[in-house]
């Protein structure tokens, strides 16, 4: 059986078969307790959930919203959607009802995994979870040979302040003992993960799948406290960290810090934002170079790159070489670049064309055979090394996450005394950036308030997108085109 292509619910149940009580799921909740599924729990509740979906009539191209904060059930749901042929679709429980809505209506669901009432039939956990596997539906989902496709859908605001969904192209099937992605990230079968970061991001949602198709298990918090995260370290002994920079500078920043046994953790692994150098260099400091891992990826699979920390000491600032990818940098013409010049970043995962498609959004532009942009900007060295110039020009990445400007404009222009906006992402020590709206009024004698606007905001934005400043100025600048020049806006106030 060892290097068969089986589907994410076979190769589940494959290891419940050799290992059925083992703990393969915890999650650390906000009161202390934690909570914990063995793999015959597992495959029994999965079973069961994915009766109820064929029964809603799932299959093969069907989304499912999993509108669940970060828990035990998140997984669950998500083995039961690939049991029952369906992608699973991480969303924050946390959105504003009126952007929650605009992304279902892209997904059309037939079913969704959510603790209210979204106006299409629902799953809920509570009840659900604990159903006994039972009737032909159950049964169809205990043989769950038939691959999702698409294999996920992630959720984004999109550049244009509209949301989108990002769909990650199938057959989802993976050799037993041989997944490609687990090895390309270290993961082995006697790896405990602790993921501190919310399942509807795709880091630690797809590093969590990929540790379980490892044969792995997985530790979750349901919310990321930088204490917390310390001494589950120490009381859980995890061998495989997933952080993003933000993480990584809060628990440095913990008393804690200089307490923790870190001899359990194999490796490290940050992504999501670009990390300042003296949070790299305390990871390094504490647990070693070699440990210390950092990927630059998109979620769109247009390619990676990657390094460890005794790599970066000697190539400071620079996200890696190239993982089974073609990289291309270019000018505003889309000539070709040579090492050392700063230009667009284009790549092309395994020699081929990026592997996703796009709901409410137009694809990727695209250059020489498939090589694809997700808007960063950086260089090559002369040894093959990746720098980051910037990130997208106007794309605001806080804590992790991508915030786009225009999403947090549309909300604020609005208002009726709003003549003109402007956001941009102000350099942060906590964050990497934070959301700064700058606001022209159309009568500046008009009695509206930086709380008036961020109450508005709280409306409709989920809250790490609400602007933590709002600033007032009688004009925006703008260039010869009528556009608003936020590099400029930017410039003036880092």
């Amino acid at each position: 059986m060892l290097g068969e292509a089986l589907t994410f619910g076979q190769t589940l149940d494959y290891y419940a078969s050799i290992h059925p009580e083992q703990v393969v799921i915890s999650c650390a909740h906000i009161d202390r307790s934690i909570a914990t599924l063995t793999r015959a729990q597992l495959r029994q509740q999965s079973n069961a959930l994915a009766g109820l979906l064929i029964e809603q009539g799932v299959a093969v191209g069907d989304l499912v919203p999993i509108i669940l904060p970060t828990s035990v059930d998140f997984l669950v749901a998500t083995t039961a959607i690939y049991k029952a042929g369906g992608s699973p679709m991480p969303v924050s429980h946390r959105l504003p009802e009126s952007e929650c809505q605009r992304l279902l209506e892209l997904a059309k669901p037939k079913v969704v995994f959510a603790q209210r009432d979204w106006g299409f039939p629902s799953v809920y956990m509570t009840t659900a979870a604990s159903a006994e596997t039972q009737g032909a539906a159950a049964e169809q989902a205990a043989a769950h040979r038939v691959a999702s496709d698409p294999i996920k859908a992630l959720c984004s605001g999109g550049s244009t302040g509209k949301p989108k969904l990002i769909l990650t192209r199938g057959p989802f099937t993976v050799p037993l003992g041989e997944n490609p992605i687990g090895l390309a990230l270290r993961f082995e079968a006697s790896d405990l993960k602790y993921s501190p970061g919310p399942l509807y991001h795709n880091g630690p949602f797809w590093f969590s799948l990929n540790m379980l198709l490892s044969g792995g298990g997985i530790l979750l918090n349901e919310r990321f406290d930088a204490h917390r995260c310390l001494e589950l370290i120490e009381q859980q002994r995890p061998t495989v960290l997933n952080l993003v920079p933000t993480m990584m500078q809060r628990m440095l920043h913990d008393p804690l810090w200089h307490h923790v046994d870190w001899s359990s953790v194999r490796i490290v692994w940050h992504l999501a934002a670009p990390c300042p150098a003296w949070a790299k260099e305390g990871f390094i400091d504490a647990l070693g170079g070699e440990k210390i891992l950092e990927l630059w990826a998109a979620t769109e699979s247009t390619g990676m790159t990657a390094l460890d920390g005794n790599e970066w000491l000697t190539h400071r600032g620079s996200v890696g070489k190239s993982v089974a990818t073609d990289i291309l940098i270019v000018d505003e013409a889309r000539r070709p670049l040579p090492p050392g010049e700063i230009g667009e970043i284009f790549t092309r995962f395994a020699g081929q064309a990026a592997n996703y498609h796009y709901l409410g959004a137009d694809p990727l532009e695209t250059v020489q055979d498939g090589y694809a942009s997700v808007g960063d900007l950086g260089w090559l060295d002369d040894e093959g090394y990746l720098y980051l110039a910037d990130r997208r020009t106007d794309l605001i990445i806080s804590g992790g996450a991508n915030i786009y400007p225009a999403e947090v404009e549309s909300v604020i222009s609005q208002h009726p005394a709003v003549r003109d906006v402007a956001v941009i992402g102000l350099k942060d020590p906590d964050l990497g950036r934070r959301v700064h709206a700058i606001v022209e009024l159309y009568d500046k004698s008009e009695a509206v308030s930086a709380d008036d606007l961020r109450r508005l905001c709280e409306t409709q934005l989920v809250r790490y997108k609400v602007p933590r400043n709002i600033e007032f100025v009688p004009a925006l600048p703008r260039n010869e085109a009528g556009k608003i020049t936020r590099s400029a806006l930017r410039a003036a106030r880092d």
